[in-house]
């Protein structure tokens, strides 16, 4: 079974891993970025804006590479998804979003370099352990 229900809700066991691993990612880079106060707020506010982009283009690429599906049925929107383009995409995005948000401010490289390698690996490695995890319970 790779999913449960809350009420009406299908909700796969995925995407709790997904969750699960992003938080524990959130209060590592936190706990990582202690000491820069001013700089941690940037930070955490570029990467969640860059999540979001990869998110919502993602989601919403189904436009661009399924056009006929959503002209055919417009409800098609809220369940296709934009699949590995869309992933491609959205990283690309994304990428592109954080040069512009490193190019504007002002802090040195190797401070925007630490907070990305720290929450990467520690994504990773929590989902990595989360996911055998579940597979050891079922």
């Amino acid at each position: 079974m790779n999913a449960f229900l809350i009420g009406p809700v299908l909700v796969k066991y995925e995407w709790v891993i997904v969750v699960l691993s992003g938080i524990v990612s959130y209060f590592t880079i936190v706990q990582v970025l202690r000491d820069s106060g001013e700089y941690k707020k940037v930070f955490m506010n570029v990467i969640l804006n860059a999540i979001l982009i990869v998110f919502f283009t993602y989601k919403f690429s189904s436009i661009l590479f399924q056009t006929e599906n959503i002209l055919s049925s417009p409800m098609g929107i809220l369940y296709f998804s934009g699949g590995r383009k869309g992933l491609l995409l959205g990283a690309f995005f994304a990428i592109f979003y954080l040069g512009l948000a490193i190019k504007k401010y002002t802090y040195p490289l190797n401070k925007w370099i630490q907070g990305i390698v720290y929450g990467s690996v520690t994504f990773m490695l929590s989902y990595w352990l989360f996911r055998t995890l579940l597979i050891l319970l079922f």
